[in-house]
């Protein structure tokens, strides 16, 4: 059985839709916990129209998701913890398929399934077809090449984890990304390749929004996040050849998003600090994007070519693909 965490903070547009797709899971045997962490747009009164024996309820004052995760994990009834943001829905066969993850890797102490972006300019998230459709991953290694192997919407977690690890951090961006690198630094992650969950963009999120720039605030490769901060710390304690390996490409792809972000909204003051904290050069492409960041007003109209023109590219893109088909009764698998 599954213990499922809502954390809710002011998501009343879109709660009553994250329930309804949990209520309507093939896998009936679950409790639902709905964490309201100080919300203030009376978003716990949509809960009135279901009349469900599974459902529960946690009020606490506003302390973040990563606070309202972990009031929901100390509640939970049962020995598996999956997790589901109020503003993402599941397509009916999620649950199966986190079940079916658990039965075929037992020694799992993260598991989670692939998901689908919705929303303005939402693209597919880049997912490895190769191997087989469950299995254990070099999660360091995968994340470094740019696949979403989890989000916070399909991911789940043995208690096992929780008690070992403790639970997500306090901050108010990342959290869950850096809880997700803890546990893989310790224990191994599975994943299955069939989209079970549908991300929505453009609901007010933190992640919807652009995340500010870092600017003076970059003092040494922890201050670019949450997840770095983790394995900064960590990191003298790898000693397996592999896992550092792929810790080290994990990180060269995190400063290589930092790098592209920065120069996207125009953060000068980033741009100038990051060679300070690269642990290694950067690609060839990343290095010009740098040095062009010393120069402003050339910097300026450089990447504001550059994004014009991804822009239209991705509208191409759009224009010519033909949207994903989900086979709902098969779980969400994309053929």
């Amino acid at each position: 059985m599954f213990s499922i965490v809502i954390p809710l903070w002011n998501k009343r547009n879109t709660l009553a839709a994250a329930v309804a797709s949990v209520l309507g899971q093939s896998h009936e045997a679950f409790e639902l916990i709905i964490v309201d962490d100080g919300s203030t747009d009376g978003g716990m009164d949509v809960l009135d129209r279901f009349d469900d024996p599974r459902i529960r309820t946690l009020t606490q004052a506003n302390a973040g998701p990563g606070a309202a995760r972990n009031a929901g994990i100390e509640a939970a009834r049962h020995d598996w913890i999956a997790f589901l943001d109020a503003d993402d829905i599941w397509l009916p066969g999620h649950l199966a398929e986190l079940d079916r993850i658990r039965l075929a890797c037992p020694d799992a102490g993260l598991i989670g399934t692939s998901f689908r972006r919705i929303g303005p300019n939402a693209v597919p998230p880049p997912r490895g077809r190769d191997g087989p459709m469950i299995g254990t991953v070099d999660y360091f290694g995968r994340a470094a090449r740019g696949e979403w192997l989890l989000c916070a919407s399909t991911a789940a977690i043995p208690r096992s984890s929780y008690a070992a690890l403790g639970g997500f951090g306090d901050s108010l961006q990342g959290e869950d990304s850096a809880y997700w690198a803890r546990i893989a630094l310790e224990r191994p992650v599975a994943v299955s390749r069939r989209i079970t969950a549908v991300y929505r963009l453009g609901t007010g999120g933190i992640s919807n929004g652009r995340r500010a720039g870092l600017g003076r605030a970059l003092r040494q490769l922890g201050d670019v996040g949450a997840t770095l901060a983790l394995l900064v710390d960590r990191y003298p304690g790898i000693d397996c050849p592999q896992m550092r390996r792929g810790v080290d490409r994990f990180i060269d792809h995190q400063l290589h998003l930092c790098i592209r972000h920065s120069a996207r909204i125009g953060d000068f003051t980033t741009l100038r600090a990051l060679p300070r904290v690269c642990p290694r050069p950067p690609r060839l492409a990343d290095r010009a994007i740098l040095a062009l960041g010393r120069m402003p007003p050339l910097a300026r109209m450089v990447f504001g070519v550059g994004t014009r023109a991804k822009a239209l590219l991705r509208l191409v893109r759009q224009r010519l693909s033909v949207a994903p088909r989900f086979n709902l009764e098969s779980g969400g698998h994309v053929d």
